[in-house]
């Protein structure tokens, strides 16, 4: 049986000529052409609701270049190192899947398309950007870091700066409606209903519907926009995004939802973020620290989760919904454990199915495989 395949895309530096942009960023561009081509192939009911190529009025100006507007301090205003960028989904004003190379660097985001964000003013624009400037875009140093931290995208690959062959390589595991990609330093999984991204560094996950409208206010940009006393967000119906389990209010925020400054988090869409895989293969004094548990100390008894106990040679798998759905939506990713140790592209079978792993440690995201054959 093989679960697992490899798709691999190629271009060369020397088949293209400078021009609006390099010729590097050219062929880089073909490639990420034919990863988004790749995806659309699948059949997932997706398409390009909007692409911003290279030249384009709001590739040129706004949103994705801020030397006016959005983000001015903390965005690269290099606009000669940025590709075609372009939103995957199901509506021009929905949840969207969007994918970019920035200064030699393939992005996947959560963000809303170019056109729906510009349809609304925002406070303190200057400050706290466009969405999809601030989630597709290479950001200053200090403030990609702590997008990273916060997993407002994802890495899913960093091409070579000096050789004339570009090649990116994913491995992909398939079921009748979901793909699975890994790079090695991301995965990435597409379903007909929803899309998932983690970040295998930090094993933490951002995960979303692709039915809903994305739906966002003035308030959504600014710092105070919580649950409690934004009314605008209330009345649309969609307000903050925590997970139930680790809301905080006011000042006593949690490092679950957001970082500590709101240049990081242009809008609560970050707060998606599932926190549920931290890195536990080994921890410092799980317990008896000063103040209590700490977060990168997770038991898989004592969390949220709600696991049973289980034999040291069992694996526990229970499905999940995609947060903040309405009408809920079952996930393709499923959570599980195991008292010993999951590994990342592993494929464990469990009462006749067969799922791959996304991540190595003790709790571990699984999306159902099937035999892709030879």
């Amino acid at each position: 049986m093989s679960f697992k395949k490899t798709v691999t895309f190629t271009a060369n530096v020397s088949d293209y000529t400078d021009g609006t942009v390099s010729a590097r960023v050219q062929a880089e561009n073909k490639i990420l052409g034919d990863l988004v081509a790749f995806i659309l192939s699948q059949n997932l009911g997706i398409s390009v609701q909007e692409k911003v190529s290279i030249g384009d009025a709001k590739w040129s100006g706004e949103p994705f270049y801020c030397s006016t507007s959005g983000y001015t301090g903390d965005v690269n205003n290099n606009n000669s190192l940025c590709t075609d960028i372009y939103f995957l989904g199901k509506g021009i004003d929905k949840k969207c899947l969007g994918l970019s190379i920035d200064t030699h660097t393939l992005y996947c985001a959560l963000s809303d398309t170019p056109t729906n964000d510009m349809r609304y003013g925002a406070a303190n624009l200057g400050s706290y950007g466009r969405v999809p400037t601030a989630q597709l875009r290479k950001l200053q140093s200090s403030k990609e870091t702590n997008r990273d931290k916060y997993l407002g995208n994802v890495k899913l690959y960093q091409f070579d700066q000096s050789a004339n062959t570009l090649s990116i390589s994913i491995n992909y595991w398939k079921s009748q409606d979901t793909i699975v990609l890994i790079t090695g330093l991301a995965a990435l999984v597409i379903d007909r209903n929803s899309c998932m991204y983690t970040n295998n560094g930090s094993y933490g996950s951002l995960h979303f519907g692709l039915n809903d409208d994305f739906l966002i206010s003035d308030a959504s940009y600014s710092y105070s926009a919580r649950n409690e006393n934004v009314s605008s967000n209330y009345q649309l119906n969609y307000a903050m995004s925590f997970n139930p389990f680790f809301i905080k209010y006011e000042s006593n925020y949690s490092i679950w939802e957001r970082p500590n400054s709101p240049l990081y988090v242009p809008t609560s869409i970050l707060c998606h973020k599932m926190s549920l895989c931290q890195q536990i293969d080994s921890t410092d004094i799980p317990l008896n620290i000063s103040g209590g548990i700490e977060a990168t100390a997770l038991l898989p008894m004592v969390t949220a989760h709600g696991f049973p106990r289980i034999g040291n040679n069992e694996l526990y798998i229970k499905k999940m919904y995609v947060p903040m759905t309405y009408p809920a939506i079952t996930s393709p990713v499923k959570i599980g454990y195991t008292p010993g140790k999951l590994n990342a592209e592993n494929v464990y079978s469990l009462n006749g199915k067969n799922y791959v792993c996304l991540n190595n440690g003790v709790i571990g995201l699984f999306v159902e495989v099937e035999d892709q054959g030879d």
